[in-house]
């Protein structure tokens, strides 16, 4: 491990693992054995099965000498110039103090600008205590917001804490409703981790996107079911079957969720076209994924992002307002910086990056 960071005020320290192996794993372990979350895109697991690069880690003690937290940063490569990087740092911030969350900042910012050809730093943060005691630190660093974020700014959030029964009883009656009726019906909702399912994942993602003109990257199924199988208590893939045969044919529709320790995510899903479907799957399925949460010990579910009634995003409407039938309680979660280390090279492969995409409009429109 390298010292990379140490405030005089605080006494926390922030240290360097490259790539994973013991290294990463002890680093790992001591966080968590310190009662800290630490979120799935920042577990060594995540790193192995959906990462092409290894992953950076940082991991911040106190004074003492005890584990206050730890981020994974990941090393994306740009074709916009060869050669040069991309730091990305997913779900930042959560329930970890401030000042481990600023120590956390500062290492980063420090980090960008030692590592040769960065082009910039993009901090999605993910927080439910929200980012102005992070406002000031991030702009004397030089870092900007970026408006509206690439991830979800709201989301509505669902609490564990109380028994399934007052958890389902807190759901909107239509809820109530549709999950009582999918559940007499002869349906299976199962775990799935075998990689035969991939591709029938992602036809039924590809479906979705397109009735609801929604846009995500690539997911590597296949090792997304892997770390299912690994480590079923972090990451969950359920599919509803429409017959007792479960070949990946007959999966109408599936969900994927994931634990990030102090709270659980409705991450992904995708279904059948809507002509074809008669069946409303997505009750039994959120209903399943509130159930797994609270069993692998999360204390509050994200829906998985909301937009605002009255808001610009029209398209994903039906989808918000589906999810509003588990809940009402609408949180500001979701914000995104970035650092620009090296401003010039920055601008070069912004344009470079817009002109590429400019022909691509452009060759699609040639008859």
């Amino acid at each position: 491990m390298q010292l990379i960071h140490q405030n005089s005020k605080t006494g926390l320290q922030v240290l360097l693992v490259r790539g994973l192996g013991s290294e990463r794993d002890s680093a790992e372990r001591e966080v968590l054995e310190a009662g800290v979350a630490l979120p799935l895109l920042h577990r060594a697991v995540w790193a192995a099965n959906l990462l092409r690069s290894e992953p950076l880690f940082l991991l911040v003690r106190d004074g003492e000498g005890r584990a206050r937290g730890g981020v994974a940063i990941e090393k994306v490569s740009t074709r916009a110039l060869p050669g040069h990087v991309i730091l990305r740092v997913g779900k930042f911030g959560g329930s970890l103090p401030v000042e481990v969350c600023l120590a956390q900042i500062s290492a980063i910012a420090s980090l960008a600008r030692s590592i040769p050809r960065v082009l910039r730093v993009e901090l999605n943060m993910f927080s439910r205590n929200g980012f102005e005691a992070f406002r000031e630190t991030l702009t004397e660093l030089g870092f900007h917001e970026v408006v509206p974020p690439s991830s979800y700014r709201y989301t509505l959030v669902i609490d564990l804490k109380p028994s399934e029964e007052e958890i389902f009883a807190s759901f909107g009656k239509s809820a109530r409703k549709r999950v009582r009726e999918t559940m007499k019906l002869p349906l299976q909702s199962i775990a799935i981790s075998d990689p035969v399912y991939a591709d029938r994942l992602r036809e039924l993602q590809e479906v979705a996107l397109r009735r609801t003109g929604g846009q995500i990257g690539v997911v590597k199924w296949e090792g997304l079911l892997k770390l299912s199988k690994e480590r079923p208590e972090l990451s969950r893939v359920f599919g509803l079957f429409q017959s007792e045969d479960l070949a990946p044919e007959n999966m109408g529709a599936f969900v994927w969720v994931c634990n990030h320790g102090d709270h659980a995510e409705y991450c992904l899903a995708g279904s059948k076209s809507k002509g074809e479907v008669r069946i409303p799957f997505g009750y039994l399925l959120v209903w399943d994924m509130v159930r797994w949460s609270k069993a692998a010990g999360a204390e509050w579910f994200d829906m998985g992002g909301v937009t605002l009634v009255g808001g610009d995003e029209t398209t994903l409407e039906g989808i918000s307002e589906f999810k509003r039938h588990f809940s009402h309680e609408v949180v500001e979660v979701g914000a995104e910086w970035q650092l620009e280390p090296a401003p010039v090279r920055a601008r070069i492969a912004a344009m470079v990056s817009n002109g590429t995409r400019g022909l691509q409009r452009l060759m699609a429109k040639r008859p």
